[in-house]
């Protein structure tokens, strides 16, 4: 495991901001932490980041307190990063560097590659306050990418960017997983499901679950299609007495029919290609068809056990 948190507790005066986390985030994924606001996911973060201490339980990050780890090791972009103004991004980019060791001219050569990677390489000389918002995130974010970091902290790393700059840093995200760890902490549900392999759902300060995405949204489980017009209630009888059809649903609103599946004689490709077919059949087009649910339908059914 990169990480691992056991009964983490960190209290703002009488609030439990964490209360008893227990957390394991394995080597080489893009883990997601996701929850409402107020949750406790920016303090977790702010805990294994080392920049602050929880005030009960233990938390190591690469066999380590998060703050005895040697520089470059863990890399952090927090939410609201900013740089100093008046100073070029690429020099402040390479005091960073030389902080974590680097000779002054191979801090220089690691500054522009690691803007090079968020397409900012042009803007090396460019003063923080002259950039849009995009342009700045992606320099925060060339940031962590610095020396060989194997622990990297992303608080919403997307947020901000327009589709085209926040597709780069997706491709940059998942080339770079399993050579190092990523943990990611977004309010974006399509985002998190696009990135991660496993996500943490925090509630109120605790973990309610941790599985991987796949395990999450059911996706050996269930079949999303989405109609070209609202389906009626004909749609959902003519699946609900498949054999591999445990249960058909429709949710009109959304033009949705919801299958539950359970692959037998047939797998699931199969099922897939026998579902077209059987649309086609009833003159039924569709938009499109996912395996699961959807992260966000998951989260917020998980978040909404319970009571709450």
């Amino acid at each position: 495991m990169s990480a691992s948190c056991k009964n983490v507790v960190k209290k703002f005066g009488s609030v439990r901001a964490v209360d008893g986390v227990d957390l394991e985030i394995p080597s080489g994924s893009v883990f997601g932490l996701v929850g409402p606001n107020g949750a406790g996911k920016t303090t977790l973060f702010s805990i294994m980041a080392g920049f602050i201490r929880p005030d009960s339980g233990s938390v190591t990050v690469l066999g380590e307190k998060p703050g005895k780890l040697p520089p470059g090791r863990l890399s952090v972009l927090p939410q609201d990063a900013r740089l100093a103004k008046g100073i070029p991004v690429g020099r402040q980019l390479e005091l960073m560097a030389r902080l974590q060791g680097f000779p002054k001219r191979k801090a220089r050569d690691e500054v522009l590659r690691v803007l090079e990677l968020c397409d900012m390489r042009n803007y090396a000389a460019a003063a923080p306050e002259t950039l849009s918002h995009g342009m700045a995130k992606r320099v925060a974010i060339a940031q962590a990418f610095i020396g060989n970091p194997e622990f990297v902290l992303l608080d919403e790393p997307l947020a901000g960017l327009d589709p085209a700059q926040a597709r780069r840093i997706r491709l940059l995200v998942k080339r770079e997983a399993g050579k190092r760890t990523f943990v990611i902490s977004s309010h974006v549900m399509a985002d998190v499901e696009a990135l991660c392999t496993h996500v943490a759902i925090i509630k109120a300060g605790r973990i309610t679950a941790q599985p991987s995405v796949d395990q999450l949204t059911r996706r050996e489980e269930v079949v999303v299609v989405r109609l070209s017009r609202r389906p009626e209630q004909s749609t959902r009888d003519a699946f609900a007495g498949l054999p591999y059809v445990l249960e058909a649903r429709i949710v009109p609103e959304e033009k949705q029919l919801v299958l539950n599946v359970q692959p037998g004689e047939m797998n699931q490709d199969e099922i897939i290609t026998d579902i077209i077919t059987r649309l086609s059949e009833l003159g039924l087009s569709f938009v499109g068809l996912q395996k699961g649910t959807s992260l966000e339908e998951a989260v917020l059914a998980e978040i909404g056990k319970d009571g709450g």
